[in-house]
């Protein structure tokens, strides 16, 4: 009989991966996993990657909890050092919500010596910006680094008995997926197996580096931008790696942070109050992204299952008609139950995913929680 491993895959959503939390704590009392330990394999994007490593360095549902509550927008991103001096007290100004967690003064007026700049004028400082050379990033990420380090226990996740882990990131200068991993992962262009990878904070920033906003990672020869942008919900390595240690049956949960199988029109209902600024229509692209990113992925697996059943249709029929030429070539797959997938009935407010803030992700927990029962109920 085969055995069954358990995955878990984390999408990504920035300052929402609070949400992520609230389902650990579902699926311990529900019994799906236990209290400071994961499932048999881990995958993540962007936040999802960080809270899977957190979760493979063995931390409990109260510590998971204390790390969120005690996170800060300063204690993730600040303005980049690298823009140049004329456009930072704009930018200060114009980003002035995702720079700190506390209230926004709404009564903030321009910088003195940006408030009596003609059109023009204001137009010339920021073209300085968007002519800077080298740009890498609106916001640095230095402080975020410094924040990891005290989550992850990067030994743990790299010894033997670490669940396995994958990661997904974006190779700038190719564009092509790398998803790092503790466990040697086949390729499917080739069927060839990498060597493991040695995971580090580097790897985790890498998978969390959004395009534009926070600056590209370099590893080794490689520089490497946000998962999302090609990869929100790795299912396809997932699967692979399950199947490559012999007879087994998975069983998937994918978490995601914005509504996948919603009706269009209930959508369209949440999203009357178009985007009000900058940081707000960024946010509101960034959702659709990753939906639209999960929404391949599962289609993916559904032509995958298709496939399946047809390979196993003609290997029945070349078996009776003594011919070896209806069967097909190349990879060979088996069918797979569909993941159960856990997200939120209601879209998030757009700011949540650039606001660290106690009280939100208190909120975040809650939500996470009842809608992994709920997911879990309907199974």
């Amino acid at each position: 009989m085969a055995s069954t491993k358990k995955a878990l895959v984390l999408s990504g959503g920035g300052g929402r991966g609070a949400y992520h939390i609230g389902v650990f704590e579902a699926l311990v009392d529900q019994g799906w996993m236990a209290d400071g330990s994961a499932p048999d394999i881990i995958a993540g994007t962007s936040i999802g990657a960080i809270n899977a490593a957190a979760l493979a360095s063995g931390h409990t549902i109260n510590e998971l909890k204390n790390f969120w509550l005690g996170m800060r927008t300063e204690t993730v991103h600040r303005l980049s050092n690298d823009l140049p001096l004329v456009t930072r007290p704009l930018l200060r100004f114009l980003l002035r919500s995702v720079l700190t967690s506390g209230p926004i003064d709404e009564s903030q007026k321009l910088p003195d010596e940006d408030r009596n700049l003609s059109a023009q004028g204001l137009f010339s400082r920021l073209a300085t910006l968007f002519h800077a050379r080298p740009f890498r990033s609106l916001l640095d990420t230095t402080p975020w680094r410094q924040t990891l380090s005290s989550w992850i226990d990067i030994e743990r996740i790299n010894s033997p008995t670490a669940p396995a882990l994958l990661l997904a990131a974006t190779e700038l200068q190719s564009g092509a997926l790398r998803v790092f991993s503790n466990r040697r992962l086949c390729d499917p262009q080739t069927d060839a197996y990498s060597e493991p990878d040695y995971i580090t904070l580097d790897h985790l920033m890498a998978s969390a580096s959004i395009p534009i906003v926070y600056p590209w990672t370099a590893i080794d020869q490689g520089k490497y931008w946000d998962g999302a942008v090609l990869a929100n919900t790795p299912l396809e390595p997932v699967l692979d790696l399950a199947y490559a240690e012999g007879d087994t049956d998975v069983d998937i949960l994918v978490v995601m942070m914005t509504p996948w199988n919603a009706d269009p029109a209930a959508i369209r209902a949440q999203t009357r109050q178009l985007p009000e600024d900058l940081v707000q229509a960024l946010s509101l692209t960034l959702d659709w992204t990753l939906l639209a990113s999960y929404r391949v992925a599962f289609e993916m697996l559904e032509h995958r299952n298709h496939l399946a059943e047809a390979a196993i249709k003609l290997r029945r029929a070349a078996q009776q008609m003594s011919d070896d030429s209806l069967l097909l070539t190349g990879r060979s797959f088996r069918p797979v139950a569909l993941p159960t997938v856990i997200a939120p009935e209601q879209l998030m407010p757009l700011d949540w995913i650039i606001d660290y803030e106690p009280k939100n992700h208190e909120k975040l927990f809650k939500m996470g929680k009842a809608d992994a029962e709920r997911a879990l109920a309907q199974r």
